[in-house]
C-alpha cells in the first residue's frame, strides 16, 4: 500500500512539474464515443479562447478606407494545434456591413497597410501562412482581418473561430464547427 501511493506521488509530482509531457501523455488516451483520442475532439475549435480584440481605420495607398481589426487567440486545448482560421464580421446597429476569413499568424503592421492598395491587401489576406507554427498549450497567437471599403461608422467587430487543426500526427484533419 505505502508503494502504491509513493509510486501515484512521484507519478503526480512529475506530471506538474512537465506540463508538456503531461499534455502529451492525456492526448494519446483514448476516448469514448467517436473520437479515438483526445486529439481528435469534434469541439477543439471552441477551446481556442480570443481575448485582446481592438479595431481601428486607415487608409489604403490608393485612398480606399479599411477597418483593420486584431485579435489574440489563445490555445486551450490539451494538444499542439496549428492552421488557426478565424472569421470576423462587421456591424452598424443590426446590419451586417461584412465577414471575412483569414489564417492567424501574419499581423500586418499599420504602416504597411498604408502603403498597400486593396487588390494587394486582398491577395495578402489570401495568402496561406509560410509554415505551420505549432501553437502549443497556453501559447497565444495574432490574427488580423483587414475590410476594405468599410467607411467610418462601424460599431462592433465579432471574432469567430472558424477553423482549427491538429498538428500532423493526429487522427481528425481538420474541424469545421458548425458547418
Amino acid at each position: 500500500m505505502v508503494s502504491l501511493i509513493t509510486t501515484f506521488a512521484v507519478v503526480a509530482l512529475f506530471m506538474t512539474r512537465n506540463h508538456s509531457w503531461s499534455d502529451t501523455v492525456l492526448a494519446r488516451l483514448p476516448a469514448p464515443g467517436p473520437a479515438t483520442s483526445l486529439a481528435a475532439d469534434p469541439v477543439l475549435a471552441d477551446q481556442m479562447r480570443i481575448v485582446t480584440s481592438q479595431a481601428w481605420y486607415t487608409r489604403l495607398a490608393d485612398q480606399t478606407p479599411a477597418l483593420v481589426a486584431e485579435t489574440v487567440v489563445i490555445n486551450e486545448a490539451l494538444v499542439p494545434v496549428g492552421n488557426v482560421v478565424v472569421e470576423a464580421t462587421v456591424y452598424a446597429g443590426e446590419n451586417n456591413l461584412g465577414t471575412a476569413r483569414v489564417s492567424c499568424g501574419k499581423p500586418v503592421s499599420t504602416r504597411l497597410l498604408g502603403r498597400l492598395r486593396r487588390d494587394e491587401l486582398r491577395a495578402l489576406s489570401d495568402l496561406d501562412p509560410a509554415e505551420m507554427r505549432p501553437l502549443a498549450t497556453g501559447e497565444s497567437l495574432r490574427c488580423q482581418v483587414a475590410f476594405a471599403g468599410i467607411q467610418p461608422g462601424a460599431e462592433e467587430v465579432t471574432f469567430r473561430i472558424a477553423s482549427v487543426e491538429p498538428l500532423p500526427g493526429h487522427r481528425a484533419p481538420l474541424f469545421h464547427p458548425g458547418g
